[in-house]
């Protein structure tokens, strides 16, 4: 959200899809216009109004700020009515909101609408039917336009290793980056050689993975979020992207295409692959992709090359604060008992030099911090339960009664009609899934006032049995630096 001092005037909403963004048509544009209007404050997203289950941040942010009451005499100023939104429920909605907070509208490039009259309301709710009809065939032609491309076997995205030239893929042997040690260029290409070639020798994706990052001096974090996406041909893998990386049938000459989304790797009898379309361009042959998918299988199946014989209660668990990634559980022997087996955990990404969190945390501290949290969460539970409280149903399902109460008012236009089927369909299943939110809730607290009113009676439990109650029970716990840094219950 930008301000412009003072904030006494009117106030201004502006959107891009991300799609609109990557064409080049920029938010910044929208924001100039806004503040040449005379705006001294500016909400801006960059999401789509059109598709279902979208959070727009600064869209709810300055919703609150209207129904506060403190913009009551303003103007909401848009440069056009479809940036606000493309569905009409939403539209209809807001349309209210603004009348009801006196709060009025301008389009700079529809400045005929006036909400005041109902000619304008309607007028304006054309506008906004008008702008979903238009997303729907850009949506349509845009599913024509991918049809018509794939008849051609023309290439989207290339893979690192690989450029787009002449509407074919080739190796990119291009310089991409020169080794501080020996002062030796290296192209994409050549590393995307050296990581099959690497694998072929270490047969595993965490020694590949640990050389690789040795090797070019890589240092990442996992975190999650979206964020966080690295962009395209960026030299930067984890396991899950190498293991990607090295499915590709692009690597061995091919193209495949619908392996967007869940389709990467779990549904591959699903793609379609168009053999041979870049031949002499191979970076893997089949019998070296054939080797790799090999050594993954197995690895996959037995866990590495030694299957752990000990399954701690809160594998699974524990997480690197510092990176976000996984902890894996190691094993010692004692010096002065060799029979006498300690457990501790790690930062598995330490293990490819990928973070910095060596120190290791020892797995009963982690289960004894595991074990006080949830008694005293059992203690906080079983007074709330001795107090009764009435049920209360998700602020999403009042939100959506609100706009299915603006729709019944807004007459029966077709469109208006379909737009209160969605919300009633939309009420119905948030109204199971909240249902079926508080039969597990109800569940887990149960299990926890069951097994942790008593301090000392999850001693006597078996670490199987454990483990089945800290899944249940437990989200996360985060280390770092060798101490534990903190934990997320379900409960």
């Amino acid at each position: 959200m930008k301000i412009f001092e003072p904030d006494t005037g009117d106030f201004g909403y502006a959107r891009v899809s991300s799609d609109e963004q990557s064409k080049g048509h920029s938010i910044e544009t929208q924001v100039e216009r806004l503040r040449l209007a005379g705006c001294t404050r500016i909400y801006t997203d960059v999401e789509s109004a059109f598709k279902r289950g979208v959070t727009r941040p600064e869209f709810e942010e300055m919703l609150r700020f209207i129904l506060s009451g403190a913009a009551k005499g303003r103007k909401l100023v848009v440069c056009d009515l479809d940036r606000l939104a493309r569905n009409e429920a939403t539209a209809f909605l807001l349309f209210d909101q603004l009348d009801d907070s006196d709060v009025g509208l301008l389009s700079l490039d529809q400045p005929y609408l006036d909400l005041c009259n109902p000619d304008g309301r309607v007028m304006a709710g054309h506008s906004v039917l008008q702008a979903r009809a238009y997303s729907a065939r850009l949506s349509k032609r845009v599913k024509q336009g991918h049809q018509r491309h794939r008849d051609k076997n023309l290439p989207y995205f290339a893979p690192f290793g690989y450029r787009k030239r002449d509407d074919k893929f080739e190796l990119d042997t291009e310089p991409f980056l020169c080794l501080l040690d020996d002062r030796s260029e290296w192209s994409r290409a050549q590393i995307g050689r050296w990581l099959i070639e690497t694998f072929s020798k270490e047969e595993s994706l965490r020694g590949t993975l640990k050389t690789f990052n040795s090797t070019f001096g890589i240092y990442s974090h996992a975190i999650k979020g979206k964020g966080n996406r690295q962009p395209r041909g960026k030299m930067h893998f984890g396991a899950a992207s190498l293991t990607t990386w090295y499915n590709n049938p692009i690597l061995r000459g091919h193209i495949a295409y619908g392996r967007g989304g869940q389709q990467r790797l779990r549904h591959q009898h699903l793609w379609d692959i168009r053999y041979d379309t870049h031949p002499e361009h191979r970076l893997m042959s089949e019998g070296e992709y054939k080797t790799i998918v090999d050594a993954l299988t197995y690895n996959a199946k037995h866990k590495g090359w030694k299957a752990p014989k000990y399954v701690h209660p809160v594998s699974g668990l524990v997480y690197c604060a510092a990176c976000k990634g996984l902890c894996f559980l190691l094993s010692y022997k004692l010096r002065t008992d060799p029979s006498n087996i300690k457990f501790s955990y790690q930062c598995k990404n330490w293990r490819t030099r990928s973070c910095d969190q060596k120190q290791t945390v020892k797995a009963l501290k982690i289960e004894d911090f595991i074990v006080e949290r949830l008694c005293s969460r059992a203690e906080e539970i079983a007074t709330i339960a001795a107090t009764s409280i009435d049920a209360v149903e998700l602020p999403e399902i009042l939100e959506l009664r609100r706009q299915l109460m603006a729709l019944d008012s807004a007459g029966n236009h077709p469109a208006i009609e379909r737009a209160k089927a969605e919300l009633r369909l939309q009420i119905k299943q948030l109204e199971k899934q909240s249902e079926k939110q508080e039969l597990i809730e109800r569940t887990d607290r149960a299990l926890l006032l069951s097994v942790f009113s008593e301090h000392d009676y999850w001693r006597q439990l078996q670490p199987e049995e454990k483990k089945r109650i800290y899944r249940g029970l437990v989200d996360r716990v985060y280390i770092r630096g060798g101490q534990i840094e903190g934990i997320e219950l379900k409960v």
